[in-house]
């Protein structure tokens, strides 16, 4: 059976095959895990986005119509597409400053 090594124990492994630094790894990997949560949400915001249209036709159908005391799936998807709007351009600011 192998070995399990431990996190710095494999980045020390990787630096001494790799042609990088652990800057550069490091970096790799917070940019793949960027790149994996935009892909995520951009499919939660296009399902949103075929199912209202927009944000502001959303906000405008719950002001009109209300929320049903029995049925929250609207304001829950409202909350839900904020949430995913907002996590987007934290990341892209994070991005942006790398």
């Amino acid at each position: 059976m192998g070995t399990v090594l431990s996190k710095m124990e494999m980045l020390n492994k990787a630096l001494e095959i790799l042609p990088a630094t652990e800057e550069d790894i490091v970096l790799t990997g917070i940019i793949s895990k960027i790149a994996e949560r935009f892909a995520v949400l951009k499919k939660a915001e296009r399902t949103l986005i075929e199912k209202y249209e927009s944000v502001k036709k959303l906000e405008k159908q719950i002001k009109e119509e209300g929320v049903s005391p029995d049925d929250h799936t609207a304001y829950n998807d409202l909350l839900e597409w904020r949430a995913a709007k907002y996590e987007l351009e934290e990341l892209t600011f994070f991005l942006e400053s790398i």
